[in-house]
């Protein structure tokens, strides 16, 4: 044992620490950590009970490391189970540890901060520093900063008279930063290592900063602006720590900008350098705050680090590119947009946001379910017109294609969670007019059954029954059809597998307003309705109802019926090859009748892979504000006549919104013609003016804005349109392509993505075929479609040792590269 103890310790010491100088097997020890004075208790470590192992580390660097012993004989299969079992223990302890020093740090830092007072500008080390308080405060003479993150402070820092810092005892600090100025509405994001270099930056340029308080937090710190700021150019400000090997300074910040495709700007101090100077807050001293401001416009994109790699799939078109030729476009695809997510009125947009921040689907999926709940809503309670013989419904058909597990459904339950309620309100309610209809029309049966029974004798004996003849039976038999019970009418909202028929005959027969909203649209596309022999019919009555027409069922066997005053939305998710096999089935039928033209198409990019747990957050409060808005929509009687068709309160258009309307109109009419950029998707391209017209009345609807569509509502309106056109467009135009040429577009597009996201050119061909496309996870399918890419010029295979990685033209993703 004592031989494992002074191993243990060696380990210790080789990592930078100072171990006790009492270990005792089994416990868990606390000492200062690396480079700390007596008093401080960062470092940790525990030497395993039998000596075969130990864990050690310090909080202050968040270093943790494992350690076994050495030895002649190697371990056996109990002992090898042993270590791992104390290992796991251990890290279970110092992780709760943390955890805990790490909350009880929090709640101290939030008492401190605000007991402190603002900081004066008088403050001997910021009349040494030269820089203005930023909004430091002042706790018993020290200036005190706090580290937030997540908006919540986590830990303080505190700068002494002398300049000293330390940082409350069991704080957190990774990922914590310090912001000075407000980041909206900025050109950049600076982010630096120390309080007084970020006050110096900002004061020199007026770029708004972070904070990060060492080195090592500049990745954790850039990463967490990256996600808050994603638009935001982020410049990392380093320290030229010169006189350090390695330069950590410069080598962190780099390694920052790379990971979240940001730039480097480096102090300048020119050839008589003094001394000891090394950040912003040094070169503002010594060269003013106008070469500060001219060394940050200076910022540059750091290397990137690509790994070696044979001859396989190299090309050396370009040397001075690392053998990347300039890539070439592909001429079949058209590129997606971003989602125009700021479109959304303000409360949409909150509650779109609120929820794919938790279930993290693509924002296009989170953004239809909210608009199917928008349309199911409204659509009973209004119609448009768009012009002088224009009129027709709001409601909507949503189409998107993407693979299963994108989380669709529960992106539905949250948005259509007040139309789910009112439903069962509504049915709880009706059960005693239920009740009392099944009494009255068994009542009534009985009745009927009674006068045919009484025909049937008078038939059969040619006398009158009752002192009544047969002629005068059958004239109460006529006059009783006409008192027959009518059923009560209550409201059913959502269909999530009918077919269109069924779909009709609930909305004559039962309530005149609906939607399908379904997760898995092949139930949909696959079902007897879509058939080969009933297609073109069930497509037919799927765009009356679209129009608002009216529709007559006539059947053979059983009763005929018309569905007037009727509304319909519609809203599905389908997977690409089940979408594509009812093309293959249904021929050109989907868009020569014009059904897929009054979609809304989105094809986003897949999130999966991508989705790291995350606890619900206790509040939801823009989910709530959308949902009781949609509730009140609902408590408002429906505006039914008594043959039980809609009656809906017609919706203008105020004229600023009319004239922007004919503007949309117009400029997509212009290029239907052929050579047009529109000619391919003609179809879809003259419905858009329509469906932007009606995303318009529902954001004035819900909004509850008057009786006029204002321009606010259809310039939004007609950004999402044509976002949803721009879709149509990718998505039917790799439709028609040749498979290989389909496959390489989505390749391209996802590859791009995926390198946009991480803030790399490479990837893992594991990450491909685990979270790539539908239908692009086979090594033969994945093989063809990267010789399309690599023929131009945009990505290639190469080798990581015994790994395979697909690089992916810098010139791709990098800021301002091609397309």
């Amino acid at each position: 044992m004592h031989n494992a103890i002074n191993e243990f310790r060696d380990a210790m010491r080789s990592a930078g620490l100072m171990p006790p100088d009492m270990i005792e097997p089994g416990k868990f020890h606390r000492f200062p950590g690396e480079g700390k004075r007596n008093g401080n208790s960062a470092a940790w470590c525990k030497l395993f009970p039998d000596g075969i192992g130990g864990i050690y580390g310090d909080y202050s660097t968040g270093l943790s490391a494992d350690w076994q012993a050495k030895r002649e004989t190697p371990f056996t299969q109990a002992e090898s189970e042993a270590f791992k079992r104390h290992l796991t223990e251990a890290k279970a302890q110092v992780e709760a540890e943390r955890k805990a020093k790490q909350s009880e740090a929090a709640c101290k830092a939030a008492g401190i901060w605000k007991a402190a007072k603002p900081a004066p500008e008088d403050h001997p080390y910021l009349i040494r520093k030269g820089i203005k308080p930023s909004g430091a405060r002042l706790h018993n003479d020290d200036l005190v900063i706090p580290m937030r993150a997540g908006g919540e402070i986590h830990s303080l820092q505190f700068i002494g008279l002398d300049g000293k810092k330390r940082f409350l005892t069991g704080g957190r600090v990774t990922g914590c930063y310090f912001s000075i100025g407000n980041p909206k509405g900025a050109a950049a994001l600076c982010i630096a290592e120390g309080f007084a270099t970020g006050a110096s930056i900002h004061e020199a340029t007026g770029f708004p900063v972070a904070v990060a308080f060492n080195a090592g937090n500049l990745g954790p710190v850039a990463k967490a602006m990256r996600e808050r700021f994603a638009e935001l150019p982020l410049i990392i400000c380093a320290d030229d720590d010169v006189a350090t090997a390695g330069n950590p300074g410069i080598t962190k910040a780099s390694e920052a900008a790379r990971s979240v495709g940001g730039k480097v700007a480096i102090p300048e101090f020119g050839t008589d350098r003094p001394d000891g100077v090394k950040d912003f807050n040094d070169m503002a001293q010594l060269r003013g705050v106008e070469a500060v401001k001219r060394a940050i416009a200076n910022a540059i994109a750091p290397a990137m680090a690509e790994p070696q790699h044979g001859t396989e799939n190299a090309s050396t078109d370009d040397p001075d590119s690392n053998g990347w030729p300039e890539p070439q476009p592909l001429t079949t695809k058209i590129e997606p947009e971003p989602y125009p997510l700021d479109a959304l009125p303000d409360t949409i947009r909150a509650a779109v946001e609120e929820v794919a921040g938790f279930v993290k689907a693509p924002i296009p999926l989170v953004a239809a379910s909210a608009l199917a709940a928008l349309s199911l809503a409204i659509q009973a309670h209004a119609d448009v017109k768009r012009a002088e013989k224009l009129t027709g419904p709001v409601g909507l058909f949503l189409l998107t294609i993407a693979d299963s597990g994108e989380r669709k459904s529960t992106c539905d339950g949250f948005f259509t969670k007040a139309i789910h309620d009112y439903e069962t309100q509504q049915a709880e309610a009706g059960q005693p007019i239920l009740s009392d209809y099944k009494a009255a029309i068994a009542a009534w049966e009985a009745e009927r059954d009674g006068i045919i029974s009484a025909i049937k004798q008078a038939g059969k004996t040619a006398k009158s029954v009752a002192g009544k003849d047969i002629k005068v039976l059958r004239a109460e038999l006529a006059e009783h059809q006409h008192h027959m019970p009518e059923a009560p009418r209550i409201p059913r909202l959502l269909y999530t597998d009918a077919t269109p028929q069924a779909l009709a005959y609930g909305l004559a027969h039962n309530w005149p307003t609906g939607g399908v909203v379904s997760a898995e649209a092949g139930i949909v596309f696959g079902s007897h309705g879509m058939g080969k022999d009933s297609v073109m019919l069930s497509m037919g009555q799927l765009n009356q109802l679209w129009d608002g027409n009216s529709l007559t069922i006539d059947r053979r066997t059983t009763e005929s019926y018309t569905v007037k005053g009727a509304r319909l939305t519609v809203a599905l998710q389908v997977q690409e090859p089940t979408l594509r096999e009812f093309f293959k089935q249904s021929g050109a039928l989907a868009r020569g009748i014009g059904f897929l033209a009054r979609f809304l198409v989105a094809w986003p990019e897949s999130t999966q892979g991508f989705r790291p747990f995350s606890e619900a957050p206790a509040n939801w409060p823009h989910h709530a504000a959308f949902n009781q808005r949609i509730a009140a929509i609902l408590g408002q009687p429906a505006p039914i006549d008594e043959h039980g068709a809609l009656t809906p309160a017609m919706l203008t258009m105020a004229p600023d919104a009319k004239a922007a309307w004919v503007q949309y109109h117009d400029a997509i009419e212009r290029e239907l013609p052929s050579g047009g950029e529109l000619y391919d998707v003609q179809d879809v391209a003259a419905k858009s003016a329509e469906n932007a017209v009606r995303l318009a009345a529902l954001f004035q609807m819900f909004e509850g804005a008057g009786s006029a569509i204002g321009l606010d509502a259809f310039e939004g309106a007609s950004r999402i349109a044509a976002w949803h056109l721009n879709e149509s467009r990718r998505f039917f135009g790799e439709l028609a392509l040749p498979a290989e040429l389909a496959n390489a577009a989505r390749l391209d597009t996802w590859l791009i993505a995926y390198c946009k996201r991480e803030r790399t050119h490479l990837v893992p061909i594991a990450k491909l075929q685990q979270g790539g496309p539908g239908g692009l996870r086979s090594k033969a399918v994945i093989e063809t479609a990267l010789r399309e890419l690599e023929d131009a010029g945009r990505a290639r295979m190469v080798r990581d040792g015994k790994r395979k990685i697909i690089a992916v033209n810098p010139a791709l993703v990098i800021e301002g590269g091609a397309s």
